[in-house]
């Protein structure tokens, strides 16, 4: 998967790139900005995550990334 592939997603679920950026667990969007310019690789977790979530319909998507979120660290 590509960066723009991952970028396509997450235009997809319509999240911006800070909140996205955290959900993905990274420092912040400047990493997620790498990532989608291709600077940067995700771990190959991340990208079975990506690519599940492209498989739901938006609404499921945006409701696991929301449950995933209510976890503490």
């Amino acid at each position: 998967m590509k960066g723009d592939e991952i970028k396509a997603i997450r235009e997809k679920l319509e999240i911006n790139r800070i909140d996205f950026a955290e959900f993905m667990g990274l420092a912040n969007y400047g990493a997620l900005t790498n990532i989608e310019t291709g600077f940067r690789n995700p771990s190959k977790f991340t990208l079975k995550i990506l690519r599940y979530l492209d498989s739901l319909p938006k609404k499921k998507a945006l409701a696991l990334i929301q449950e995933i979120k209510e976890f503490k660290e």
